[in-house]
């Protein structure tokens, strides 16, 4: 089987594109060659290059005047800047590409609409819905579902796909709201790269131990006092105000918990700098005294920071899937995550850590009591998430995503939507 694996943007170094490049790196054993298929805004001609082995195909997006021009005319009616310019792209490569059986598109919109517009010649469409083609939540300023028009053209693209890739349960059943035929979509999570997994060989708990004692030096904490992190851009989505209002609960139970927000800074028009705000929420508590925010850390520095938490919380409002929670449980580190985030549902189902109502500050403070008043209930959730999350590598994910497509293309029924 050939795949075109067509991202927004590809670098083999960036943090979000390596779980992309360990699934194509694993089918090669499964007998599947992938080439990879992105855009690049800055580019004034199409290239082809060969990256650690896999063929990267990019396409210029934003460059000349013409296309720039063409892509200012679309942005007001689709919210997506380069729509125009992916388009064009797309016709001009599908009419000299060599064929392939399938095309992985990430994302319904913006590239799955811009596939279905570029040209008959594309090969048939296999959708992965990443959560914010489908998702709405205008109040926290963020969803590309949640502009009219994105909505209305949802339903043209799932019926074009031949198969299409849910994320989690709750992203299926949204996107079937959204007018994707149920028997069309299936949900297969997301992988974890191998450097979330703690080194091989090496024994959890003294790799806890240790980068525990390197977040006690790094910011100057008490290595006495619980240590919460939240580790995410900083976004109202993600909803790591409800943390901060945790606080109080936590506090109220005895407990005087550090907690560390770990991510970059963002701003949106409701909300302005969301850093900004939450120092200022954190203020209002009185419990300022109790919370850093880090800023954004490398890649590397991320297992370092799960690891060395008791608690991992992820309090996001909506969201499709979020790696992160599956990255706490790789560390022995038990995640409290919200309902509507798409891995809850994964958590739930292995007990690996504790899910609450979203919105809701008291919730999430009770959960991280829960967890810290007993030592023997702590470690019966670590244990049970470092085991879940040995089912999200790069392999088995990938073999899942085999699966699914040979039977596509194979005209077979999809299988049951099943958590792993």
């Amino acid at each position: 089987m050939r795949i075109l694996y067509f991202l927004p943007r590809y670098d083999r170094a960036a943090m979000g594109n390596r779980i992309h490049t360990e699934v194509i790196e694993a089918w090669r054993s499964l007998g599947i060659e992938a080439e990879v298929l992105s855009l690049a805004a800055d580019q004034r001609r199409p290239s082809r290059v060969v990256e650690d082995g896999i063929v990267v195909h990019r396409l210029p997006s934003g460059g000349g005047l013409p296309l720039r021009m063409a892509n200012r005319a679309l942005a007001p009616i689709f919210p997506y800047p380069y729509l125009a310019g992916a388009i064009v792209g797309l016709r001009r490569f599908f009419a000299s590409a060599p064929p392939f059986d399938l095309c992985h598109v990430e994302t319904a919109f913006p590239l799955g609409f811009a596939a279905l517009l570029a040209s008959r010649r594309a090969p048939p469409l296999a959708v992965t819905l990443p959560g914010a083609d489908v998702m709405a939540e205008p109040e926290y300023d963020y969803g590309y579902a949640r502009f009219r028009t994105v909505r209305a053209i949802l339903p043209s693209v799932f019926r074009r796909a031949l198969v299409i890739r849910a994320d989690s349960p709750q992203i299926r059943e949204l996107a079937i709201q959204r007018g994707a035929p149920p028997a069309k979509v299936t949900a297969i999570p997301y992988n974890i790269t191998a450097d979330s997994f703690p080194p091989s060989g090496e024994a959890l708990a003294r790799v806890r131990a240790r980068s525990r004692a390197e977040l006690v030096v790094r910011h100057q904490l008490d290595p006495e006092r619980p240590i919460i992190v939240s580790l995410n851009r900083l976004h109202p989505f993600k909803g790591i105000a409800y943390l901060v209002e945790a606080l109080p609960t936590v506090r109220a139970a005895g407990m005087a918990p550090q907690v560390l927000i770990v991510g970059p800074n963002r701003s949106t028009p409701r909300f302005g700098d969301y850093g900004a705000f939450l120092r200022r929420r954190a203020a209002e508590l009185g419990v300022a005294g109790d919370v850093l925010l880090t800023g954004a850390v490398p890649h590397h520095d991320a297992f370092t920071y799960l690891a060395g938490a008791d608690v991992a919380v992820v309090p996001s409002v909506a969201e499709s899937f979020s790696r992160v929670v599956i990255e706490a449980c790789a560390a022995g580190t038990p995640p409290v995550v919200t309902r509507t985030t798409g891995a809850s549902a994964y958590v739930a189902a292995a007990q690996a850590g504790l899910v609450v109502e979203p919105r809701s500050g008291p919730a999430i403070g009770e959960a991280i009591v829960a967890l810290l008043r007993d030592q023997t209930v702590w470690k019966s959730y670590s244990l049970r998430a470092a085991e879940l999350a040995k089912q999200f590598s790069s392999s088995r994910i990938a073999a899942d995503l085999a699966a699914l497509y040979r039977a596509a293309l194979r005209g077979e029924p999809l299988p049951e939507p099943v958590m792993v």
